[in-house]
């Protein structure tokens, strides 16, 4: 494994080259690479269960890596890395950790086909900007699931009735509320030594994880998260919270982005730039597992049929190859109380349980109002469990997806953004509201009469 201090090193006298050329070497590079390894894209194959397929997007991914390396924004260097330490990063790489304390603590895995264990449900907001008032009641709503096995917080836009701004001093104050706030909804579900995911949504710089180095907040048993800049990038702020990961003993998760239409080109090239940004960080920021948000360049949402196959045909790569720790993001573009955001929650339960992954959030109306509930992630948790215990093929997988897309694909271009928090739930008592509950259940029973069998 590279030390932080390889990492700067070559971060200050790595190879120097223009942000612009990098990006249109990247490009030309990942088309060059969709051609030689016959990548291809189907509509009509979500669920990717062509060996062949995952096998090629994973070489693919490891020469991207090796030709590219990272690039240090603020000092146009490239971190480069070789075929040696690529091969010593993914054998080294954790495969199994146990996430929170005590009774309430789960074992995450890097998933392998075939190995018996469902994915580790992560559910929350992140990035949904919630308003003081709203904060503790939505995260109690999904510490009060128990199916969901770990919680991401969203994201405190106020305190004290000022607005936060990042890289401000009111930014450490947010996110160290956020975390006071996260741990009392925890307590009060009884679940009190829960695995904080990604803590620190509040912040957007290495301030917030500073801040919150200290048990009161961030335990070592919780983790925070090291984003990589799109595409294949990073800059002093985030090597500063690789840094603190390095002198503080909790977990760590990078944060990756492939932007579907970006520099990697379609699906296809941002699979392999997903693929590759998966290595660079493991190398380069030494972190525990990974979070990977696909974006659609139009509908940003990773419940897009794009977007799922990325995912899909990584997870397959990595558990084929070299296993990690991969969750993914599971952001719809509807919001609570509608049947879009249940049905989107469905397609990506599949996809992602179908596909050596896990989950790391269910993230309504891609992170941009607060309306979002912990009930829509009890339902993403109900699915997970049904496909895990029907065993299901690809191909099975993919034919429930499909038929469960129909449900939601007009609400890309016209999406229902939903309710916001205190219009689902009850907000005395945490509970959905009657037509909230009562949409969940119509829903369900279309899922399951479509072939899936609930085990509740």
């Amino acid at each position: 494994m590279l030390s932080i201090f390889e990492v700067l090193k070559r971060a200050d006298e790595g190879k120097f080259i223009k942000e612009s050329d990098y990006d249109m070497k990247l490009f030309r590079t990942c088309q060059k690479l969709v051609k030689e390894y016959e990548i291809k894209f189907d509509s009509e194959q979500i669920v990717v269960g062509d060996e062949k397929m995952a096998d090629a997007v994973f070489q693919a991914g490891v020469k991207l890596a090796l030709e590219m390396g990272m690039y240090q924004v603020d000092t146009s260097r490239v971190i480069d890395i070789t075929e040696n330490e690529i091969k010593l990063t993914l054998q080294v790489a954790p495969k199994k950790m146990i996430l929170g304390l005590g009774r309430d603590s789960r074992v995450l895995r890097a998933r392998t086909f075939g190995d018996g264990h469902p994915m580790t449900v992560c559910s929350g907001c992140p990035g949904t900007p919630l308003p003081e008032h709203l904060f503790l009641p939505v995260m109690m709503s999904y510490a009060k699931e128990p199916l969901i096995d770990i919680l991401i917080p969203g994201s405190l836009t106020e305190v004290d009735g000022m607005k936060v701004k990042t890289g401000g001093p009111l930014e450490i104050r947010a996110t160290r509320q956020e975390m006071i706030w996260v741990r009392e909804a925890l307590e009060r579900a009884g679940r009190p030594g829960m695995h904080i995911y990604a803590a620190g949504e509040s912040s957007a710089t290495e301030l917030g994880t500073l801040a919150i180095c200290n048990d009161r907040y961030m335990r070592a048993s919780d983790s925070h998260m090291i984003p990589v800049l799109s595409e294949l990038k990073t800059d002093n702020i985030r090597l500063s919270r690789v840094m603190t990961g390095w002198d503080y003993p909790s977990f760590t998760t990078s944060l990756i982005d492939p932007i579907i239409g970006g520099f990697g080109g379609g699906p296809e090239g941002a699979a392999i730039v997903l693929t590759a940004a998966i290595i660079l960080s493991t190398a380069v920021y030494n972190v525990d597992m990974h979070c990977i948000h696909s974006i659609h360049n139009k509908y940003v949402s990773v419940s897009t049929k794009e977007g799922m196959w990325l995912n899909s045909v990584v997870g397959r790569a990595f558990g084929q190859n070299a296993p990690l720790a991969l969750l993914a993001d599971a952001w719809t573009t509807a919001g609570a109380g509608t049947e879009e955001i249940l049905y989107e929650a469905a397609a990506l339960a599949i996809e992602q349980e179908s596909s050596c992954l896990h989950t790391d959030s269910l993230g309504a109306t891609n992170g941009i109002y607060p309306n979002c509930s912990g009930l829509e992630g009890r339902f993403f948790a109900e699915v997970v469990h049904a496909v895990h215990a029907a065993k299901m093929t690809p191909d099975e997988a993919n034919a429930l997806l499909l038929k469960i897309w129909k449900k939601y694909e007009h609400g890309f271009d016209n999406p229902d953004i939903g309710k916001p928090f205190n219009e689902v739930y009850n907000m005395k008592t945490i509970t959905p509201l009657p037509f909230w509950l009562d949409m969940y259940h119509k829903v369900k029973d279309d899922v399951a009469s479509m072939g899936l069998n609930f085990l509740t």
